[in-house]
């Protein structure tokens, strides 16, 4: 294609061109590439503006010649971004003009607008991965033209990796280090230079501590570069490429000697010994597909090499220099960066190899898991670019390296719009490799880089785009991931049920449920059956009761379903119920509105009732809080606002009647009984009654490890949510409180200052009580977690029964496994205390607490404090 030529300027619609518009940087990017940017036509008529110009839309005198010029260069500069977002979009045998047809332009123009190109390349470099080697060829062949525009490039990229070091932006450094590997290939940089960098990132080994995180960093970063720049590297300095290459190996042959690779063991997405194929770390995983390049003398078939085409011309070039660059100094708060563990889907009969996909252990299956996932986390705040990126990901590559998926007419750029040929008619599936690459992220545990909603959203929009060849792939995906859910984390169970739900959702709820039918002869608590049935209570939640009702086979409905919709369960509601007649009283006194006074009084003539003689002070007390509460839900049972209106209303008597941690538990269980036919009501009125102050965190705590919910409930999800928003809001109390401390100390400091030392003490108790609050909840959750494991574990051991097949211990030491996670920030905080307190010795038996339970909290506290390793 003629980069001069383009019948419709900056291209809109064409999904195929387009750049990284999802900031909206280039206003005509949509579909790239520009067209002639010479003077637009309305501007031919002498600066008046053009034939279509209003009579009341003539520009000020003064404004009438400078506004078309402002005008025109903006709009070249638009152009000139579409250029060089649009090039390369697809790999055919006119890349290599059109590249230096761009170079020949992009240097004619530099001068006038640098800022332009300079941020254009910058965003492409940083938001467009699987075109790196463009980029850098661009970069080369303008250096070539012109030595100080390559030294501009040079520069910019340099201060752009210091600052995203400073910053922590790994996917950034990333990024930036591959583009420095393809200006070695472009002869932009010497390859001494790179090493040298390289050199830079690795000194982290060389420090008197090897913290276990920060050096998997670093050597990732140079792992990740090397693809696309190892050949040439070696072949023009081998001898520093091989001391890079000595310095990893010795610290891969450390790290595993070591007493393993923390985390890993518990955030595993199956059991070992049911998963069909071999879970391997990701730098694991990385060094062995780097060692496989290195057999196969460091070529990668699937990456194209524009710059080789242009070996003449770049090699006549000067090359720059590259500053010293500094690894961040590490601190509690430094977070780092590793990818996904190996997860495969698809997989061939016996479980071996599928063609359809690279070879789990080759570099390629490295290079493309490693650019969808790029895409998949830039374009995060736009679905729709994001799923045509995705897809376009595939034409990145050399011809023949991904099969034709039948893409739908219009969805993205038509081939003459995309610089295409025929495209590719043998090679892997992108279809299944998108799907295995969204479900790795979406299972990454301990927690995904986004919430679920957004992988949710996303697959959803790619069916929607591609109708013709996704759809299928993710079918198959769904049918055998549901086949592994027996040895699935407990986690990654939830999270599937959450997605397939909100996903059913968008589609009309229609799936083959009789594929199936085998959940049917299960039992409730099989893996299997707890999968439809959460998916369907959630889809309920999502629709209503009839709405899935009509959506399923009669067998499922009766297995599934509650018999009827959900709604409350009124314990006085039968006239025949001996208290009928009292509780009725209350429900019309709290209908008419009457005040609290009222209220109080009708209650406490209800406590000296005849009836309740024989019951104890205790008892009453319980009887009056049970009727209580259970007619100020009734009143509000019809929605939210009803109930939260009685709350309100008759708070004071509430929190009265809730005044001792009896009483607390006491009207959680109420309120569990009252809607336990509607667990979504039953955890949203339990999250406003502890915001309302009338139930407390241990309350709800204690109530999930009452035997009428660990012996009934805990394979229901419901209750894991109650549990798990519970502890969110103890934390995020404290983290409010922390916030307000620094803004009124920064104020008490301030000249003159606006807050007191009185004032900042206040908050400094404050402080110091929510974290008491948040130690002492945390302490009743583990305490109760492990007392009820050790109780079930004796028995399961004194009955005879296999453990590995007893279904409450694997549901109930996997949600201990999977809290210690997410909250594992917590857990080392206090693990000193929860050492001495719960995990050290059996208070009943005086024994040391079983290691099936102790060595999840030692493999928890390893992963959130890290480890280091003795580098010999």
């Amino acid at each position: 294609m003629d980069y001069r030529r383009n019948s419709q300027g900056g291209g809109g619609g064409g999904g195929g061109g387009g750049g990284p518009d999802r900031r909206h940087n280039y206003q005509g990017g949509g579909g790239g590439g520009g067209g002639r940017y010479e003077r637009n036509d309305r501007y031919d008529k002498g600066g008046r503006g053009g034939h279509n110009r209003r009579p009341y839309d003539r520009p000020r005198q003064d404004n009438r010649e400078q506004r078309p010029v402002q005008d025109e260069v903006g709009d070249i500069e638009k152009r000139l971004g579409g250029l060089i977002i649009r090039v390369g979009d697809k790999i055919t045998p006119t890349l290599e003009t059109n590249l230096n047809t761009l170079a020949g332009i992009l240097d004619n123009d530099y001068a006038k607008h640098s800022a332009t190109i300079l941020k254009s390349l910058k965003a492409c470099i940083l938001e467009l991965p699987m075109k790196s080697a463009i980029y850098g060829t661009l970069t080369g062949l303008m250096n070539a033209k012109n030595m100080e525009t390559g030294g501009h490039i040079v520069k910019m990229a340099s201060e752009l990796l210091q600052e995203s070091l400073d910053k922590q932006l790994w996917r950034n450094v990333k990024l930036l280090l591959r583009f420095f590997g393809e200006l070695v290939n472009s002869n932009v940089i010497l390859p001494t230079t790179l090493l040298n960098l390289m050199g830079q990132l690795l000194s982290v080994l060389e420090e008197p501590t090897v913290i276990r995180a920060r050096a998997d960093c670093a050597v990732f970063l140079v792992l990740a570069t090397l693809p696309w720049c190892a050949a040439d590297t070696r072949d023009r300095n081998p001898h520093d490429f091989e001391k890079i290459l000595t310095s990893i190996d010795n610290y891969m042959i450390a790290r595993e000697e070591g007493d393993g690779i923390e985390g890993f063991e518990i955030t595993k997405v199956f059991k070992d010994s049911q998963c069909p194929y071999v879970q391997e770390e990701s730098l694991t995983l990385l060094w062995k597909q780097i060692q496989n390049l290195q057999k196969d003398d460091w070529d990668v078939p699937i990456l194209i090499k524009p710059s080789q085409t242009f070996d003449p011309v770049l090699g006549m070039a000067s090359q720059h220099e590259l500053p010293e660059f500094s690894f961040p100094l590490h601190t509690d708060s430094t977070s780092y960066y590793l990818p996904a563990p190996l997860f495969r889907i698809f997989l061939g009969e016996e479980g071996d190899q599928t063609s359809s996909l690279p070879d789990p252990y080759s570099i390629s299956h490295f290079i493309v898991h490693d650019n969808l996932t790029d895409v998949l986390c830039l374009f995060e705040i736009n679905r729709k670019e994001c799923a045509k990126y995705l897809f376009m990901v595939q034409y990145s590559y050399a011809i023949g390296t991904f099969a034709d998926s039948s893409v739908p007419a219009g969805t993205v750029a038509k081939p003459e719009d995309m610089e295409t040929d025929t495209p590719a008619v043998q090679g892997w599936s992108v279809d299944q490799l998108l799907a295995e690459v969204i479900f790795t992220e979406m299972f990454r545990l301990p927690k995904p880089e986004f919430k679920t909603v957004y992988y949710s959203s996303l697959l959803v929009e790619v069916c929607k785009s591609f109708p013709d060849c996704f759809p299928t792939a993710l079918a198959k995906a769904i049918s055998k991931l549901y086949d592994r859910l027996p040895s699935m984390d407990v986690e990654c169970a939830y999270r599937f049920w959450t997605w397939l739900s909100h996903h059913l959702s968008n589609f009309g709820y229609l799936w083959n449920w009789t594929d199936w039918s085998a959940a049917l002869e299960q039992p409730v608590d099989h893996a299997q059956s707890i999968f439809i049935r959460e998916t369907l209570e959630k889809t309920i939640r999502l629709s209503y009761y009839e709405r899935i009702k009509e959506a399923l086979p009669v067998e499922f409905q009766q297995k599934f379903l509650p018999a009827e919709a959900p709604g409350p369960s009124w314990k006085f509601e039968s006239p025949d119920h001996p208290y009928h007649a009292m509780a009725s009283a209350v429900l019309n006194s709290l209908r008419a509105k009457n005040s609290i006074e009222q209220i109080e009084q009708t209650l406490e003539s209800m406590k000296n009732a005849p009836r309740l003689e024989d019951l104890t002070p205790v008892q009453r007390e319980d009887f009056i809080r049970e009727l209580f509460i259970e007619c100020v839900l009734m009143l509000g049972s019809k929605s939210f606002s009803h109930v939260l209106n009685v709350i309100e209303r008759y708070l004071s008597i509430l929190q009265r009647l809730n005044n001792t941690p009896e009483a607390r538990l006491h009207t959680v269980k109420i309120v569990a009984q009252f809607w336990k036919n509607n667990t979504q009501f039953m955890g949203i009125l339990l999250d406003k009654m502890l915001n309302y102050r009338v139930v407390d965190a241990i309350a709800i705590v204690k109530w999930v490890f009452e035997p009428e919910v660990w012996q009934n409930e805990w394979h229901r999800s419901f209750v894991w949510d109650i549990l798990k928003n519970t502890l969110n809001k103890v934390i995020s109390r404290v983290a409010q409180v922390k916030d307000k401390l620094i803004e009124v100390r920064k104020e008490a400091a301030a000249d003159p200052p606006t807050k007191t030392m009185e004032v900042v003490e206040g908050v400094e108790n404050t402080l110091s009580i929510v974290n008491r609050e948040q130690k002492e909840v945390f302490l009743t959750l583990y305490q109760r977690f492990v007392e009820v494991l050790k109780g079930q574990l004796r028995k399961i051991e004194e009955s005879g029964e296999n453990l590995d097949e007893n279904r409450w211990w694997e549901i109930g030491l996997g949600w201990f496994l999977e809290l210690g996670r997410r909250y594992s920030k917590e857990v080392t905080t206090f693990s000193s205390t929860l050492e001495a307190i719960v995990f050290s010795v059996d208070n009943e038996t005086g024994d040391a607490i079983d290691p099936r339970i102790t060595n999840i909290f030692q493999e928890i506290c390893r992963m959130e404090i890290g480890q280091s390793i003795e580098m010999n």
